[in-house]
C-alpha cells in the first residue's frame, strides 16, 4: 500500500453523483495534479483524503503514522498570534523538545545528575538531527519567497488582509513535517513572482502532495503524475500536464475510432438479422447472430466538455478617456502607495500588475466608489457606466436562478436558466444553493450576472481564480470580443499576456 488508497468510491453531493466505482493511489514522493472540469468533485475528493468527507461507499486507507497537512482557507486561526509564532508553531514538537532540555540544564544548574545530562544530550541530538537551529531561516525563505514580508512576522494575524492569511498558513504548511500534503488551489492568492517560487519549491520538495490547480503552466512545473476526474471516473496518468493532453488525445482518437467500429457491427448485425430472422433458410444463421448481438457490451459516445459561451454588452461612452487618476492615493487607515497619474482611453483592454498586496484591488474597490480616495481623485468619463467582477463575494444559500432574477427582477425564470447556461452551469446546478456550488461553478453564475448589464468599462478583479481551461478560453475570446474598455487584475501566467495591449504596473507609479 502507498501513502494514501482509494478503492470503488462512489459519492454524491445532494442528488449530483461525483464519482463511481472509482481508485486513487498516492505513494511516497509523487507530486500529483487532481485535474477536471469545474463541479466534477475535485475539492470533495481532497476533503475525503484529508477525512473531512465520509464518502458514501467505498475503502479509504493512509498508512499508519502517516501525517497529511491539508491547505484549509477556511481554517479559523486565533486572530491574536502573531505571525512569527503562528509559523513557529509548525515546530512545536522540537521547540517542546527545547524547552524541556533547558528545563533539565537549569536542575542540573543546583544538582548535577548524571542521568539527567544523558536525557538532555539525547534531546539536543533530536534538535541538531531536525535542523534546528536553521528555523529561523526556513521561516525567513518561507516568508520572502510568499510574498509575506519579513516586517510581517511582528504582526498580529488580525492586521493581515485575507491574502496575506492565507500565504501565512500556506507558509506553515509547507514548513511542517507532513509526509503528504493536499494543496487546494495553493496559487489562488500569489502573484506571478510568488507562483514562480512556489513552483521551484515544489519541484524540489522530497515529500508527496495532492493538489487541485487551473494553472496548466503551474502543474506542468511541479507535477510528474496526474489524476483525471471525468464521467465520475479516475484515470491516472505518468508525466506533467502536457504529457497527460498527448495520452488522453490518443485515447481519445482511440476510442471514437473503437465506437465507430462497434456501431458498424451492430448496424451490420442488426440488418443482417432484419432481413433474414422470417426466412426458414437462414433464420438459425440470424438467431446465432441476435445471441452475438445481445452479448456486444455497447459502448456509450464519449461526451465532450461543453464549452460556455461568455459574453458582454457593449454600452458606448461620450469620452474618449475612459477614467483617469490625478494625485490619487488609496489605503484604508494609512495610504498603501504614493501618488497614481495614470489615465486609460477607449477601448484599451488593461492589466494592473503589481506584488501581491500592492493595492490592486483597493484600487479597483476605490475606483467604484466602494471606498473613498485617501486622496486625490479618480473620475469616470462622460457617459461611462461599468460593471464590476469582485474576487471575493459572499453567494448565500440563495440558488443561481434567484441569484439572477433578484438583480434583475424583469427575468423570467426560463431567461435565467438559459443566460446561466450559456456561462456553462447545468441545469441540475442552478436549483442548487450557491454555496453548495463549487468555486468555479460560482464563478460562471456572477459571470452570467454580470453579463446582463451594458457597460463601456469592463471591471475584472481575479476572474480567472476558480474556472477550468474550457472557461478561460471563453473568458478571454469574450474580452477579446467586448467592444469597450477592460481593466482586469490577474496572476495568471496562461492568461496575462496574450491579450491586454496597455500595462499599468502599480511597482512602476510609486
Amino acid at each position: 500500500m502507498g501513502l494514501v488508497s482509494i478503492t470503488n468510491l462512489t459519492h454524491a453531493n445532494g442528488e449530483k453523483k461525483l464519482y463511481k466505482e472509482t481508485s486513487l493511489k498516492l505513494n511516497r514522493k509523487e507530486h500529483i495534479a487532481l485535474v477536471g472540469p469545474n463541479g466534477a468533485g475535485k475539492t470533495t475528493l481532497l476533503n475525503i483524503i484529508s477525512k473531512k468527507i465520509i464518502p458514501d461507499m467505498g475503502k479509504v486507507e493512509i498508512h499508519a503514522r502517516t501525517k497529511v497537512g491539508y491547505l484549509d482557507q477556511h481554517l479559523n486561526i486565533e486572530e491574536d498570534i502573531f505571525v512569527g509564532d503562528y509559523l513557529k508553531t509548525a515546530f512545536k514538537e522540537l521547540y517542546d523538545i527545547e524547552s524541556r532540555m533547558n528545563e533539565i540544564y537549569e536542575k542540573m544548574a543546583e544538582n548535577y545528575d548524571e542521568d539527567e545530562l544523558v536525557k538532555a544530550l539525547k534531546y539536543q541530538d533530536i534538535l541538531n538531527h531536525n535542523d534546528f537551529d536553521s528555523i529561523d531561516k526556513k521561516v525567513g525563505n518561507l516568508v520572502n519567497g510568499l510574498g509575506i514580508g519579513i516586517d510581517k512576522l511582528e504582526n498580529k494575524m488580525s492586521e493581515l488582509s485575507g491574502g496575506q492569511k492565507n500565504k501565512v498558513m500556506l507558509a506553515k504548511l509547507l514548513l511542517s513535517d507532513n509526509d503528504f500534503l493536499v494543496l487546494d488551489e495553493p496559487t489562488n492568492f500569489l502573484d506571478i513572482e510568488q507562483v514562480n517560487w512556489l513552483a521551484n519549491f515544489l519541484q524540489g520538495y522530497e515529500k508527496a502532495f495532492i493538489m487541485v490547480s487551473h494553472d496548466q503552466d503551474f502543474i506542468n512545473k511541479t507535477c510528474n503524475i496526474i489524476y483525471a476526474l471525468d464521467n465520475l471516473k479516475l484515470t491516472r496518468y505518468v508525466g506533467n500536464y502536457d504529457k497527460y493532453l498527448e495520452e488522453l488525445a490518443i485515447q481519445q482518437e482511440q476510442y471514437d475510432k473503437d465506437f465507430l467500429s462497434q456501431q458498424r457491427k451492430i448496424k451490420k448485425l442488426e440488418t443482417y438479422i432484419a432481413k433474414n430472422s422470417a426466412r426458414l433458410s437462414t433464420a438459425k444463421s440470424a438467431q446465432s447472430r441476435k445471441k452475438t448481438l445481445d452479448k456486444i457490451d455497447v459502448m456509450d459516445k464519449r461526451k465532450e466538455n461543453p464549452k460556455p459561451n461568455f459574453n458582454f454588452l457593449y454600452k458606448a461612452a461620450g469620452s474618449d478617456v475612459i477614467l483617469k487618476a490625478e494625485d490619487l492615493v488609496i489605503g484604508y487607515d494609512s495610504p498603501l502607495l504614493h501618488k497614481l497619474n495614470f489615465e486609460i482611453r477607449k477601448g484599451e483592454k488593461c492589466i494592473i500588475k503589481g506584488k501581491n498586496g500592492i493595492g490592486k484591488t483597493t484600487f479597483l474597490k476605490t475606483l467604484s466608489k466602494e471606498i473613498e480616495p485617501f486622496s486625490g481623485v479618480v473620475s469616470l468619463g462622460n457617459g461611462v457606466s461599468f460593471t464590476y467582477f469582485k474576487q471575493i463575494e459572499k453567494v448565500g444559500e440563495i440558488n443561481a436562478i434567484n441569484y439572477l432574477m433578484n438583480k434583475y427582477p424583469q427575468l423570467t425564470d426560463r431567461e435565467a436558466r438559459a443566460k446561466i447556461g450559456q456561462f456553462g452551469l447545468r441545469n441540475d446546478l442552478m436549483i442548487r444553493p450557491m454555496s453548495t456550488l463549487s468555486g468555479g461553478e460560482q464563478t460562471k453564475v456572477r459571470l452570467s450576472s454580470l453579463s446582463m448589464l451594458p457597460c463601456s468599462l469592463l471591471i475584472l478583479d481575479e476572474p480567472t481564480n476558480h474556472i477550468d481551461s474550457l472557461a478561460k478560453e471563453s473568458l478571454l475570446e469574450a474580452i477579446i470580443d467586448f467592444e469597450g474598455t477592460v481593466l482586469l487584475t490577474t496572476h495568471d501566467i496562461n492568461f496575462s499576456t496574450k491579450w491586454a495591449d496597455k500595462v499599468i504596473n502599480f511597482e512602476d507609479l510609486i
